[in-house]
């Protein structure tokens, strides 16, 4: 098996250098254009030969991605705006068959605990507020589709859990992935409320909920914010297959006032974008030969570089170096 490190499959490969071609007037390749800003490191979840996704981080600066922890296992990660510490879902592993729950995990000592109150309901797609004193994440404790809910970091542990989006008629579907604004006082989420999958926006404490998109016959998923609070960037997937019966999947931008987004030039099936917290730079991952890899991208959508495992690489996350 071939050692991780930057690489693409040779579609990705040619999607890559004709982008960067494009839009560097015929110059450039793999890692061309302004480098992402060094104070901030990648992790994401790569699902290996046995079915297992670990966590791995990269450094952006054409090294190997490194296992975090010597190969946690898990999914989804968000790091705390320190950098100190990782969230992410996990099963127990001490239990296989137990649900996916939150877990916490200290990057200095790589100690790990379980966040959840227990294995019994999935719980994940955390995100930290920008001061770091609350988590928002999915929870099916109280639906099986899925809430949103706001607790409180304490010494590592979760405490005044709130379920913001109880199900009530004429609710449809579930509420997902959250995503907190730059200043605390709103979260973006995905809502089946008016049918197809659309963002939404609500107060931090649940109330004002308003939605931000309509799609019609498309899903809309995985908002992230912009750095000033102005715009915010997601995947819209078709319903209706292509000629060659592929969904399409495309990553846009669209004010947090609604109206039409604006599609960026990435590459064919682009997923869940992420705002570097400086807003220059979007992390997203794209399929690939092996599978996934992830990809950087300014905010305008010029490719920067693709990199990753031999794995099925996903869902990449921004991380302070310390």
């Amino acid at each position: 098996m071939p050692e991780p490190g930057l690489h693409t499959g040779r579609v990705l490969a040619a999607v890559v250098a004709a982008l960067l071609m494009a839009a560097c007037g015929g110059g450039g390749g793999e890692g061309g254009g302004d480098a992402p800003h060094d104070a901030y490191d990648l992790v994401f979840d790569a699902t290996g030969a046995d079915g297992r996704s670990r966590l791995y981080r990269s450094d952006l600066a054409g090294r190997a991605p490194q296992p975090v922890a010597g190969g946690v296992i898990g999914t989804r990660a968000t790091a705390l705006p320190s950098g100190q510490a990782l969230l992410f879902s996990a099963n127990d592993p001490a239990d296989p068959l137990s649900a996916p729950v939150l877990q916490w995990l200290d990057l200095a000592s790589g100690q790990q605990r379980q966040l959840s109150p227990d294995g019994m309901a999935v719980e994940a797609e955390p995100s930290v507020s920008p001061d770091g004193a609350h988590v928002a994440f999915t929870s099916q404790r109280d639906d099986p589709g899925g809430d949103i809910v706001v607790a409180r970091m304490a010494n590592a542990a979760l405490v005044e859990r709130r379920n913001l989006t109880p199900a009530t008629p004429p609710t449809l579907g579930p509420d997902r992935t959250p995503a907190w604004s730059p200043d605390g006082q709103r979260i973006a989420f995905i809502a089946y409320r008016s049918g197809s999958p659309a963002l939404w926006l609500m107060d931090r404490d649940g109330g004002n909920p308003r939605r931000i998109t309509a799609p019609a016959n498309e899903g809309d998923f995985s908002p992230s914010w912009s750095a000033d609070g102005r715009l915010l960037a997601f995947q819209r997937v078709d319903a209706d297959p292509d000629a060659q019966g592929r969904l399409r999947s495309r990553i846009g931008l669209v004010a947090v006032e609604g109206g039409s987004p604006r599609w960026l030039a990435l590459p064919y099936n682009a997923y869940d974008p992420r705002f570097s917290p400086d807003g220059k730079y979007l992390a997203f991952w794209v399929k690939s030969d092996d599978g996934g890899d992830i990809c950087v991208a300014s905010a305008e959508g010029i490719v920067r570089q693709c990199f990753g495992t031999p794995g099925i690489d996903r869902h990449p996350a921004w991380l302070r170096r310390r």
